[in-house]
């Protein structure tokens, strides 16, 4: 039987990982451990960075996408076993979705397939890279070091003195392990604030993550999104 108070109370649970807290820790806890609060934080820290790294001229509010889908030829050997699992994507389909329903996109695809890609691009697109280091295997044959961006509808930015926005990110990207929804490409946080940047995202926007994985875009681009307003004192 609940005490007096409890009736009623919502289960209350780690903002990290998804556990259930502790009915013994402390009522204000958002963690269930100092190891995931600062792990949280760590994820934070990019996005904040970014927020307030200089500011875009166009406030108009616009609707952009980020398609992180299973690189082509890649689907069955990585994802099999995840319950959302749906088959090879339709990399056709996808960019045609993306034309019609956003102001703006950005598509993540590996090094070998970006050609095939490229050739069912609308015109105007752009390639980034991201340099996450390559994979701790031995090869017969250069081993892949960096992931293409394909990004269209990228704000202009006017105040070219203030803002950095560049199309390459050199990080080094290392497994969440402490984060129970990490999946098979999952990007870091680092990767997620330079995204926003690349696009220059401003607080009035919509960002759907088409690909949503783990979850870790989505969180980056709300704290990116409330230090906006925050900075804006709005």
């Amino acid at each position: 039987m609940l005490a007096d108070g409890q009736a009623g109370a919502t289960r209350r649970v780690c903002r990290w990982c998804n556990a259930s807290l502790s009915i013994e820790v402390r009522r204000d806890a958002q963690y269930c451990s100092t190891k995931h609060r600062q792990a949280a934080w760590r994820f934070r820290l990019p996005s904040l960075a970014a927020a307030a790294d200089g500011s875009v001229s166009d406030r108009l509010a616009r609707r952009f996408a980020y398609a992180d889908p299973p690189y082509p030829g890649m689907a069955r050997r990585l994802y099999r076993d995840h319950p959302d699992y749906a088959g090879e994507v339709d990399h056709v389909e996808l960019l045609s979705r993306l034309g019609e329903l956003y102001d703006g996109w950005a598509l993540s695809t590996s090094a070998a397939a970006l050609p095939d890609v490229l050739r069912s691009c609308p015109t105007g697109v752009r390639v980034a890279a991201w340099f996450r280091g390559p994979r701790p295997t031995r090869s017969y044959t250069p081993l892949s070091a960096w992931e293409p961006v394909i990004y269209y509808g990228s704000r202009r930015d006017a105040s070219t003195w203030s803002a950095r926005r560049v199309d390459a990110l050199i990080h080094v990207a290392r497994p969440r392990l402490t984060d129970p929804r990490r999946v098979v490409g999952a990007k870091p946080a680092a990767f997620c604030a330079w995204l926003f940047t690349l696009l220059g995202l401003q607080a009035a926007d919509e960002l759907v993550d088409l690909f949503p994985g783990s979850g870790g875009v989505a969180s980056a681009w709300e704290t990116y999104r409330l230090e906006k307003v925050r900075l804006a004192g709005l």
